[in-house]
């Protein structure tokens, strides 16, 4: 991406792919349809009530276009002012995110997007980049259930995308987004939602912050009500320019023997293979959580991603940390400092933060403590770099560069409420595994090769007067594999490559109450995508080059949980057009369903429950 956008052996098998047949309907939120080049995605839509919604538009095709530099990093804020709907007050069934996106055909990065109400993030992700003969459409949707009480109030906002028209970037971007908030059906229970939320944006209005360097952070001091019984972080860290292929990096001491396998100049990088976030709460370690590797639409090859962008690429899904053992803390009076930094950040991380609070509304105040915290305060802990890295017999550089970093931690906190002592428990577990493999086939050839994964386990237990009432366990996967064959024609950028690419997203969720049935739901996600990539087309956007391309790729995503949702879809493309769309495979009636209280693109998948 430009900088202003911008079983694993298992899985490099899975990028010799195949063709699907057509069958049944798809109704994801942008239409799929055979032979297009539109923006298509297997992932699955947002669940609707059966309720007609009220809509609050934000946005009406909006024009991004300012004229600048191309490459420049400035962005131009576009306000707005949100009002509650009218005669549709809270509490809501659900509140739905929808933004629809257009660019005409054309030349053009792919850009950063973030929106904002309040301070508060609601959305943050990358455009696509259009073809010189074919605009692009595509609309996305985020249940925003979660973020209700922000909606009860007007409020201003604004959107940051920093589209800018150059000779080489000439066209402007238009967006509309809408919020639809469905009232509840008769008799129908309003679902538990957080009380308070809090932006870590330290832009009234709201903006992204960029971190440089790991001992940079996001922070923010508040002094909080005084009966928080549960508190949630939801933190999306967005690698952008040195760091956009932050999973291609090395250790500076292996950067110039490792240089010349680069697809792009810039992507040979220091600072090491992972990334990590940190969340702290008044300077001391309170959680930690995964960087997805989103892949953006320019990045690596760009017609990689046509027409399927890489998993999550066009709507991130933040990962939501459980501070909950610090609620005792924070009910205390005195002002707190959050904060949130990345491990292993080397120019630059976009990074957006919401805080969500959930009061006891039987106490004006409560008390507790923090009991035990044994996540390190030195971080990244655990880490080992392991180099095989030599000549070989003609003096070129070839071997293995391992990256491991494997980290536990149990953090508990008390609160004595009205009802007795709880006690939270949260048991957490992150493994990290970068392999990069550099061989030298031929005297013109660079090959490299990387796996990698990151791993989390989490078990969240709460207890009252000694009984369990409640325990969430999740464990979540994002394997992610590249495959660069490069072949040198003259020097610099001036090669061809084949590459290939694997990502995955893969969560489980179970959730036991002491009143309640147990809840459980999985989400998979696999995207397989390869194309032939040229080194003087690689730093520009799209454009009408007559080089020989040859993309293939396939996505499948399925869903499933315990209260009757079923979800399966493939989708399949061949030079760049959509050539297969299969969809409800094994469910019932061979039919998609997601009940509307299934959240398949919350951070846990845990559904709406009063």
């Amino acid at each position: 991406m430009h900088s202003a956008r911008k079983s694993l052996a298992a899985s490099l098998l899975m990028l010799l792919l195949y063709s699907l047949p057509a069958v049944g309907q798809s109704t994801p939120e942008t239409p799929l349809t055979l032979g297009s080049r539109l923006v298509a995605s297997a992932e699955p839509p947002v669940s609707r009530p059966a309720t007609t919604p009220c809509a609050v538009t934000l946005l009406h095709r909006e024009a991004f276009n300012h004229r600048g530099n191309g490459s420049s990093y400035t962005a131009y804020p576009h306000p707005f002012q949100y009002a509650p709907p009218a005669n549709c007050s809270a509490p809501w069934a659900k509140v739905v995110l929808q933004i629809s996106f257009s660019i005409p055909a054309g030349r053009q990065y792919d850009r950063t997007v973030a929106l904002w109400l309040d301070g508060i993030n609601l959305y943050f992700a990358t455009t696509m980049e259009p073809e010189p003969g074919q605009p692009q459409h595509w609309r996305i949707a985020r249940d925003l259930t979660s973020y209700s009480a922000l909606f009860r109030h007007p409020h201003p906002g604004q959107i940051i995308l920093n589209n800018l028209i150059s000779p080489t970037t000439n066209q402007p971007i238009y967006v509309t987004a809408r919020l639809l908030f469905y009232p509840l059906a008769h008799h129908q229970l309003a679902p538990r939602v957080p009380d308070r939320v809090y932006p870590l944006s330290n832009d009234p209005a709201g903006a992204q912050q960029a971190l440089n360097t790991p001992n940079q952070s996001l922070a923010r001091t508040f002094t909080f009500p005084r009966n928080i019984q549960r508190a949630y972080l939801d933190v999306i860290a967005q690698s952008q320019a040195h760091d956009e292929r932050w999973y291609t990096c090395v250790d500076r001491q292996y950067l110039q023997q490792t240089r010349a396998y680069s697809l792009e100049t810039f992507e040979a990088c220091d600072g090491g293979s992972l990334r990590a976030v940190e969340v702290l709460i008044d300077h001391h370690p309170a959680g930690l959580a995964p960087v997805y590797p989103w892949i953006f639409a320019g990045g690596i090859a760009p017609r990689l991603w046509l027409p399927t962008p890489g998993i999550q690429t066009t709507n991130f899904i933040p990962f939501r940390v459980d501070l909950s053992p610090f609620a005792g803390l924070l009910d205390n009076g005195h002002p707190h400092t959050v904060s949130v930094r990345v491990l292993g950040a080397d120019h630059f991380f976009n990074v957006a933060a919401n805080l969500l609070l959930y009061q006891d509304h039987h106490a004006a105040q409560l008390h507790g403590k923090l009991l035990e915290d044994t996540l390190s305060p030195n971080q990244p802990a655990g880490l080992t770099v392991q180099s095989t890295l030599h000549p070989n017999h003609a003096g070129e550089t070839i071997g293995h560069l391992n990256t491991r970093m494997a980290q536990s931690y149990v953090i508990l906190g008390s609160l004595q409420t009205p009802r007795g002592k709880r006690i939270t428990t949260v048991r957490y577990t992150q493994d990290f595994l970068n392999l990069q493999t550099f061989t030298r086939p031929g005297p013109k050839r660079y090959n490299e090769t990387i796996l990698q994964n990151t791993t989390v386990s989490m078990q969240v237990t709460h207890t009252l007067n000694g009984r369990t009432q409640s325990t969430l366990t999740l464990t979540q996967s994002d394997p992610l594999s590249l495959d660069s064959r490069k072949t040198m024609i003259t020097t610099g950028q001036n090669f061809t490559a084949r590459v290939a690419v694997h990502q995955g997203h893969e969560i489980t969720l179970r959730t036991t109450t002491a009143s309640g049935k147990p809840y459980y739901a999985h989400l998979n996600e696999q995207l397989n995508t390869r194309d032939r990539a040229f080194g003087k087309t690689i730093p520009t956007p799209l454009d009408r080059s007559t080089f020989h391309h040859q993309q293939l790729g396939r996505e499948t995503v399925a869903f499933r949980d315990s209260i009757g949702s079923c979800y399966h879809a493939a989708i399949a493309s061949h030079h760049e057009r959509l050539t297969a769309i299969h969809e409800g495979t094994g469910c019932p009636s061979h039919q998609n369903h997601i009940h509307s209280q299934s959240r398949p693109d919350h951070p846990w998948l845990v559904p709406l429950h009063p």
